[in-house]
C-alpha cells in the first residue's frame, strides 16, 4: 500500500468516526434535554467534570462505555440504542 492510499484510508476512517461520534452526541444531547438534565447535573452523577459531559454532548469526545451505561440506566434508555442508534433485535 503506498503512502497516498494510506492517507486516504485514514481520512475515510476519520470522517466515519466523526459521523459516529456526532450521532452519539446528538442522541445523548436529545435524551438529556428531554429529561431536563444539565451537563453539570449529569457530571455530578457520573463523577466527571462538566467539561467532559459538555464535550460528549457536542461530539468533541466520546463517553466511555461505563458512562453510557449509567446514562442509559438513569434516562431509562437502551444502552445499545444510545451507543449505536439501533434497537436490539431479540
Amino acid at each position: 500500500m503506498n503512502r497516498q492510499t494510506t492517507n486516504i484510508s485514514y481520512l475515510e476512517r476519520s470522517i466515519e468516526n466523526d459521523c459516529l461520534r456526532r450521532a452519539l452526541a446528538a442522541r445523548l444531547d436529545k435524551a438529556l434535554k428531554r429529561a431536563g438534565i444539565s451537563s453539570a447535573r449529569a457530571a455530578r452523577w457520573l463523577g466527571v467534570s462538566e467539561y467532559d459531559v459538555h464535550y460528549w454532548r457536542h461530539g468533541i469526545t466520546v463517553p466511555p462505555l461505563n458512562a453510557c451505561m449509567r446514562f442509559a440506566t438513569v434516562l431509562k434508555l437502551d444502552v445499545h440504542w444510545l451507543c449505536t442508534g439501533q434497537t436490539q433485535v431479540a
